[in-house]
């Protein structure tokens, strides 16, 4: 199919022949771009087969369009999911921003830590292992200090 015609316009394109049951376009998951075919499903078998012999070989913005009927045994059950539906993009990018840059309780923020230290301790072992002369200023250096508790007589 080429790029431009999508849901809406196969729907009315394809309407022509009789009623359509069913429209789905094929897209990809990470960016919602049609893969170029689609499936169509009427409610008669016969209107399925005169469209698909017409169609078949008919050229739409420079693009050739191969159509062909589909028997039920190369029909998969969820073929159609998602059908009939107008597409929304998901904002991945944003909701990821979103799930990094959020605000952290002290606790979420003290597992994390513990978790990056844990890391680096394992990190300088496994140096130290290998036989590799490295000196680096490890995260637990880099942490702030724990406040002293200071108790006063009153």
């Amino acid at each position: 199919l080429p790029h431009g015609f999508y849901e809406d316009e196969l729907l009315g394109f394809f309407s022509q022949f009789g009623k359509l049951a069913r429209v789905r376009l094929s897209r990809t998951k990470k960016t919602a771009k049609p893969k170029h075919y689609a499936f169509l499903e009427f409610q008669h078998s016969d209107v399925a087969k005169i469209a698909a012999d017409t169609m078949d070989g008919y050229f739409i913005f420079k693009q050739k369009l191969s159509c062909r009927v589909l028997r039920k045994s190369e029909v998969h059950p969820h073929l159609f999911k998602g059908a009939n539906r107008k597409f929304k993009k998901v904002p991945w990018k944003k909701l990821d921003a979103e799930r990094v840059n959020k605000q952290r309780t002290p606790e979420e923020q003290a597992r994390r830590t513990a978790s990056l230290l844990k890391k680096d301790r394992q990190r300088q072992r496994r140096i130290e292992a290998a036989g590799i002369d490295y000196e680096y200023q490890p995260l637990q250096a880099q942490q702030p200090a724990k406040p002293k508790k200071i108790k006063f007589n009153g």
